[in-house]
This record gives structure tokens, C-alpha cells and sequence, in this order.
């Protein structure tokens, strides 16, 4: 029977342990999808675990870029991230994997929006470091704004990149916030209604709420927009693939999540 878990702190809100069920029983797997808080300070102990029971893991925050140096293989496109978010367990060894910079590709194409820029990526955490190359890899120029200047910096001079000031936004084709602004805070955005271009698609990588007041003001101002939800529901899928061969329906995961949303 396949074991697969999430690792995070918190976790117990996570959605994927919803998403993951409804894949297994889909694919007439059995097995079981587990949320194991797991603070930073017992992260290798916890990734021990997995090396001797389970297929393999999903990591969020805090744990996308500690887990680096804990495992036996990273994947190219992970360390030029410097994330993994998903962890294969196989024949005693951690392999890490990064499905969140193709899952945003692929959730935007299957959404319909043009890969199109200027790109800016608000944040540049875990999540912002995946867009950003996943964007770049599309052929994008790609911009990137985080409140700390320097972080921006940092990883603009690593992936070939611009840093810019919030305002730069008015010019941008593409807005991602990769941040943690709106998360359980339905006031809190981060970029100012005035910033917004005259055209273009944004996309917020916080669900809860599903509607930020960033994809509210942004479609308001005419622009597409799409929900963390599609983001979510991809990587989940490719990192499914990864543990089991078999890519599990992303539109399937995706209704799964939006109905365990709903009852949050």
C-alpha cells in the first residue's frame, strides 16, 4: 500500500490531503495521503520516517528550502530553484523534486492566458523562486519585487533577472503574488489598486480566501485572473506522477480541493 504525506507547519489546513485521496481512489490505488506537522527543527528526524516508510512526501512552508541539504538527490531545475516541494523515497534513498515551477505553466495554459510578458513575480520565498524560473525557462522577461530589496536583488542577479520597484507593475503584462499578503486576510494585498496595468492576467498564489482582494481589484480593472487553486491542483498531480507513473485528472483535484475549501 502506497504512504504519502504532506510535511509543513501548520498543516492541518492543507487541501491536499483531500486532492490526494480522490487521486488514489481514481486511479484504483490503494493507499493513504497523510498532514504531518512538522516543525523545521525536526525535519531531518521526519524526512528518516519517510526513507523507511513511505512512497513519498510533499513539503510546503517552512520546509521548501531546508530540505536541500537533507536529501540524497535534488533534481537540476529544484537546486537552480532552491526548492523541493515534492520527495520520492525510493530503494532507501530521497530523491527531491520541484513540480511547482511546471504547475504554474501548465495551470496557466490550461486557463487559457497567454504566456505573455513583461512578468513580475511579487515575493521571492520558495514559491516566487519557482515562478520566476518557470517563467524565465518560457522565454519571459521576468521582474521581481519582494518587501526586502535585497532579497529581490539576490535572486535577479542569481537567475538573470530584474528588480524593480512595486510601480513597476503599471507596465507589467503578467502580475503573480507569490507572497503570503491576503493569506487569511481578505483586506491585505500586496500591490496598491493604482498600480495595476490597463491590461494583462493576475494571478494569486494565496487561496485562502479563494477571491483576494488582489484578484478582486485586478478584475476589476479588466484584467483575467486565476486562483492558487489550478497552481495547487497541478503541481499535486506531476508530484502524483512522480510517486506512482500515473498523472491523476489536475480538473479533478482541483474540484476535490475547491469542495474541501469550501468546508474549511
Amino acid at each position: 500500500m502506497l504512504r504519502l504525506a504532506v510535511l509543513g507547519h501548520p498543516i492541518a489546513h492543507s487541501l491536499s490531503p483531500a486532492m490526494h485521496a480522490w487521486a488514489l481512489s481514481a486511479l484504483g490505488l490503494r493507499g493513504t495521503y497523510e498532514a504531518l506537522d512538522t516543525p523545521p527543527e525536526a525535519l531531518s528526524e521526519r524526512l528518516q520516517e519517510v526513507r523507511r516508510g513511505y512512497r513519498g512526501v510533499n513539503l510546503t512552508v517552512p520546509l521548501k528550502e531546508r530540505a536541500l541539504p537533507l536529501l540524497d538527490w535534488v533534481s537540476p531545475e529544484a537546486r537552480a530553484i532552491g526548492a523541493v516541494n515534492t520527495v520520492l523515497s525510493a530503494e532507501g534513498h530521497l530523491l527531491g523534486f520541484n513540480t511547482d515551477a511546471p504547475g504554474f505553466l501548465m495551470a496557466l495554459e490550461a486557463g487559457g492566458f497567454p504566456l505573455r510578458g513583461p512578468a513580475l513575480v511579487l515575493g521571492a520565498g520558495g514559491a516566487g523562486r519557482a515562478v520566476a524560473y518557470a517563467l524565465k525557462g518560457a522565454g519571459l522577461e521576468v521582474w521581481v519585487w519582494n518587501r526586502t530589496p535585497e532579497r529581490a536583488q539576490a535572486l535577479a542577479e542569481e537567475m538573470g533577472l530584474e528588480a524593480v520597484p512595486l510601480e513597476a507593475a503599471r507596465a507589467a503584462y503578467l502580475l503573480v503574488n507569490a507572497t503570503s499578503v491576503g493569506l487569511g486576510d481578505p483586506g491585505a494585498t500586496p500591490l496598491p489598486p493604482g498600480l495595476f496595468p490597463d491590461e494583462g492576467v493576475a494571478v494569486d498564489l494565496v487561496y485562502r480566501p479563494l477571491w483576494t482582494r488582489f484578484l478582486k481589484e485586478a478584475k476589476a480593472r479588466g484584467l483575467g485572473v486565476q486562483t492558487g487553486l489550478p497552481m495547487l491542483a497541478w503541481q499535486g498531480a506531476l508530484a502524483f506522477r512522480i510517486w506512482t507513473g500515473l498523472l491523476p485528472d489536475p480538473v479533478g483535484m482541483e474540484r476535490v480541493a475547491l469542495g474541501a475549501l469550501g468546508k474549511g
